[in-house]
């Protein structure tokens, strides 16, 4: 009897063991396992990676495609010209340049009012170059639409002449400017009598002489019309024959 009961408090004893034995497996394997998961989730997938990837390039390339500010010299490197003239629309007043270059005052050389139709011959990164009467000089992209705009009304040239002071009891008011189809520049800029010049009240030699001029004196050009500029002295405005400025 004894011998019987000794047996099975052995056996028991190495069931339990065996038991805690296999529970110890399966707890290191558990916790094996959610190691692994653990190291899984956390490392980004491929296609998250690629995703990333393409919105770096997509930046990049937006990037490259948006030309940055360059000199006159470099604009002139890029110059090519297109297959045939387009014809384009000033969005605004716009001033004509012998080159393109809007930090220089001294090279406006002319100017579309809004609205009127451009003839583009070429182009560089962020200029057209443009043919004006029989001439050609150049305007800023920016500056011009594909379709058509709507002219300045008379009422918004009289604002605009009024906040850039060029109305003036000498010209007669802005009355004068639409009857003799006088350019406004979007940009004041001097320029250099050549010989004594009469400063006019109207572009032409019946105009009354509001002033007259010494050669080799600056004025500011105001506008044009196609033999006279319009200019400033002193606070007087009139205008000036061509043929007298440098």
């Amino acid at each position: 009897m004894k011998n019987r009961n000794r047996l099975l408090i052995l056996s028991l004893t190495m069931a339990a063991v065996l038991s805690l034995t296999g529970c110890g497996d399966r707890l290191n394997k558990e916790t094996e396992t959610e190691s692994e998961t653990v190291v899984v989730t956390e490392a980004p997938t491929e296609t998250e990676t690629e995703t990333e990837t393409e919105t770096e390039t997509e930046t990049e390339t937006e990037s490259e495609t948006q030309p940055k500010d360059l000199t006159a010299e470099e604009e002139l490197e890029r110059e090519t010209e297109l297959k045939g003239n387009r014809t384009l629309y000033a969005k605004d007043n716009l001033n004509v340049r012998s080159e393109p270059d809007a930090e220089d005052d001294g090279n406006i050389i002319s100017s579309y009012d809004q609205g009127q139709e451009v003839i583009v011959t070429a182009e560089t990164a962020n200029w057209y170059k443009v043919q004006k009467d029989d001439y050609s000089g150049y305007v800023r992209k920016d500056g011009l639409s594909e379709t058509a705009v709507e002219p300045k009304s008379p009422e918004e040239i009289q604002q605009l002449m009024e906040e850039q002071g060029q109305t003036s009891v000498n010209t007669g008011s802005s009355a004068v400017d639409l009857e003799y189809d006088v350019r406004t520049y979007a940009e004041s800029f001097p320029i250099i009598l050549s010989a004594d010049a009469n400063v006019r009240s109207v572009p032409g030699q019946d105009g009354e002489i509001v002033t007259t001029i010494s050669s080799g004196t600056h004025v500011t050009a105001l506008g044009e019309t196609d033999r006279w500029y319009k200019v400033e002295y002193e606070g007087a405005v009139g205008f000036v024959n061509k043929n007298l400025v440098e």
